[in-house]
């Protein structure tokens, strides 16, 4: 009974594996210039903050500048002011410009919504190696949001975040990995790429970890790793965790 939960729960936490909900949906407010504009900026003198800025004229000045508009910091909030200080500087080539610009695209605030247009941002910044960007563009890849359909490539992307050792990524090539979704089907490569998400802390990855372990999925069955990778997720306030212990006959 036990084995036919295991392998039922197994099934459910990989269905549907890629999706958009797991795009990053917050923009980066880090990249700001240096001193004395970030200086001023940290000391709470945005107007002091903002002249410094707009002097730098370069694109870490340009980039702070639409920070500051879109957080509302010296001036009125204005999400279309800050998409044209990170067009200004995403098109000089700062990473985290093109990929704020690209959320302000993908989420139609500050700028006509344009999957294409946050595909594009994404891409450039990802060709830069900027790991949520590359995570975006593999998601965006998966489901064919602005671009075509392209699960060998979103896997691509993935691996290429995943290996900077963003969790996300790794959670999401694990799950491709399990479902052998633009790669091949191999369950020992995605308890790998679990294991390192698990380990960083990822209690998503600590119950898919401890589920493969329950049922010896991917890696030699073993109750008490599951057991134990499970009690991790559980003690960060996982109920899903919780409700697995349960089924092993185990508690947090």
């Amino acid at each position: 009974m036990r084995s036919n939960c295991i392998n039922t729960i197994l099934s459910r936490l990989t269905a549907g594996a890629v999706s958009l909900a797991g795009l990053c949906a917050i923009l980066l407010f880090v990249g700001c210039a240096g001193p004395p504009g970030l200086a001023a900026y940290r000391q709470g003198d945005y107007a002091g903050a903002l002249r410094e800025f707009q002097a730098e004229g370069d694109p870490a000045g340009d980039f702070a500048v639409g920070v500051m508009a879109y957080k509302g910091e010296g001036v009125t909030r204005d999400p279309g002011a800050a998409a044209d200080w990170f067009r200004r500087a995403a098109g000089q080539g700062h990473a985290t410009a093109q990929y704020n610009l690209g959320l302000l695209f993908l989420k139609g605030e500050g700028v006509e919504k344009d999957l294409r247009e946050a595909a594009h941002w994404f891409r450039l910044a990802a060709e830069q190696g900027y790991a949520k960007a590359q995570l975006n563009l593999g998601l965006m890849c998966a489901q064919g949001d602005g671009v075509e359909k392209d699960l060998p490539e979103a896997a691509r992307w993935f691996q290429l975040a995943a290996g900077q050792g963003y969790a996300k990524a790794q959670i999401f090539l694990g799950r491709m990995y399990v479902r052998g979704e633009g790669v091949a089907k191999d369950r020992r490569e995605a308890a790998r790429w679990f294991r390192m998400a698990a380990v960083a802390g990822s209690a998503e990855a600590q119950i898919y970890l401890g589920v493969m372990y329950a049922r010896g999925d991917g890696v030699a069955k073993d109750r008490d790793e599951a057991v134990s990778w499970l009690r991790k997720a559980a003690a960060q306030g996982s109920s899903q965790a919780q409700e697995y212990l349960e089924r092993l006959g185990a508690s947090s």
